[in-house]
């Protein structure tokens, strides 16, 4: 680590992504005042950030799930004392909007399929929803404690998180300009469910299974773009469907089996939040 670099206090929020993130850095973390926010576009470029920037304290953001544990690594063997940001979501709730978005974008498995508790055979893995692990990985790796929030307390009053990201950061913002509009608006059932039965009928691959090379991408982009389309479509067509995408009773069977790892966040944030 340079000298320099030291000097300097840096804070990153990790995620998680379906807790409020394209908020947070889209209407609030632009607000700060204090602190220099890097934009989540730049987010990969954050050594190069530090090293020039004469701005001596900084706030980046980044969205991770599956791949958490090697980003934030990354992080945390350059810059141990950074002080980091992480907001936490019932799982069973989490693990529904992560379901939505993978529909959205082209996957056609059921959501007992998608996290599979039984065999732990899905497109994700049991452990990929355990927030505990993620917890005690921040702590053990970070000097600094890391500042742990609630999606549910967030939703519930947005100004007694935005005040406690601020009192982290030490830095200000002013409540008239924070627009509490949500970012995005999540589809229907009825738009999901159609274009689930469209990608089960016409495409094999999952999203995830596509290559990471120049023409699967253009391929998965070219899928991407005509469900999309359907998306739209399967909202203003007079369609019938009063299907659940996920049921109570599977939302229910996921909340007791994630009980335990939710709880002992709570616990865990109570004894190591900073705030």
């Amino acid at each position: 680590m340079e000298n320099n670099n030291n000097l300097k206090e840096l804070f990153f929020h990790t995620g998680l992504a379906k807790t409020g993130s394209t908020y947070l850095q889209n209407k609030f973390f632009t607000e700060l005042k204090g602190i220099k926010y890097i934009h989540t576009s730049k987010f990969y470029r954050y050594n190069r950030i530090i090293s020039e920037s004469k701005e001596k304290r900084l706030l980046f953001s980044r969205e991770f799930d599956r791949q958490f544990f090697d980003e934030t690594l990354k992080i945390a063997e350059k810059y141990p004392y950074a002080g980091i940001i992480i907001v936490l979501r019932s799982n069973e709730k989490w693990i529904a909007s992560q379901y939505r978005r993978y529909v959205k974008n082209g996957g056609s498995r059921s959501f007992e399929e998608f996290i599979d508790i039984r065999t732990n055979k899905g497109v994700w893995k049991i452990e990929d929803a355990l927030f505990l692990p993620k917890l005690k990985f921040i702590k053990r790796h970070f000097s600094k404690p890391p500042l742990i929030l609630f999606y549910e307390e967030f939703a519930e009053n947005p100004f007694k998180t935005f005040d406690k990201i601020a009192k982290y950061t030490n830095s200000q913002y002013e409540k008239s300009k924070i627009n509490l509009k949500p970012k995005h608006k999540s589809y229907s059932d009825k738009q999901l469910l159609f274009v689930r039965n469209l990608t089960g009928k016409y495409y094999k691959k999952d999203p995830y299974e596509f290559a990471d090379d120049e023409v699967t991408w253009i391929k998965y982009r070219t899928r991407w773009l005509i469900l999309h389309i359907f998306l739209y479509l399967a909202k203003i067509i007079p369609l019938k469907n009063d299907k659940q995408l996920i049921s109570d009773e599977s939302l229910k069977i996921y909340k007791d089996f994630y009980e335990k790892d939710r709880l002992q966040c709570i616990e865990f944030a109570k004894e190591n939040s900073a705030i």
